[in-house]
């Protein structure tokens, strides 16, 4: 019964991971991740977009929340994570980038980054003394935009992740479909 019971939680995660965009790698790396043990100051996002795309400014969402008893102790956040163009692309990452292809780095805005660092040293120091609550913290692409050169049987994009200043990227989303995703292609904007 044991040995069933590993062999379902491991075909359920094989099937989650084949159903997502998500890699099994970070599906794990994900698992160990605490939203409250990261500096969200060192937060930088990289995304892949094919010929014909681009990524821009509030493009991409980081969502964090926390849900306790007292409305005074909860708080939920929206962020915008900022086109940063002088960030220098990493020699790993960038043999990534494909002929054509677009890698635009990302990274929250100073205030917001310090808005969220001080919302989690309050959850911390909240949970000191109380239980209860329940956060949550989510990373999403909202959206890319579209040009002329634009196909749509090319509208795959990856988004890399790295959590600390002294770590390597690590892919995060891979092959996801705007086209799908947005459900449409007249709901992906142009560019223009």
């Amino acid at each position: 019964m044991k040995n069933l019971k590993g062999l379902i939680l491991v075909a359920a995660t094989l099937l989650i991971t084949a159903c997502t965009s998500i890699p099994l790698s970070t599906m794990y790396k994900m698992m160990n991740f605490s939203p409250l043990e990261f500096d969200p100051r060192e937060l930088v996002v990289a995304v892949k977009v094919p010929r014909g795309m681009k990524v821009r400014t509030g493009d991409l969402i980081v969502d964090f929340a926390f849900k306790a008893k007292e409305e005074k102790d909860s708080f939920k956040h929206r962020f915008l994570v900022q086109v940063n163009p002088n960030y220098q692309l990493p020699p790993k990452l960038a043999k990534e980038v494909l002929r054509g292809d677009n890698m635009t780095i990302l990274q929250l805005s100073k205030e917001d980054a310090l808005t969220m660092y001080n919302e989690q040293q309050a959850v911390k120091k909240y949970r000191e003394n109380s239980d209860d609550g329940v956060g949550s913290f989510g990373l999403k692409v909202e959206s890319a935009c579209r040009d002329e050169n634009f196909s749509i049987n090319d509208s795959k994009l990856n988004m890399y992740v790295k959590l600390e200043k002294d770590e390597e990227f690590f892919i995060f989303t891979e092959d996801l479909e705007l086209v799908d995703m947005s459900g449409a292609l007249e709901k992906i904007p142009s560019c223009s």
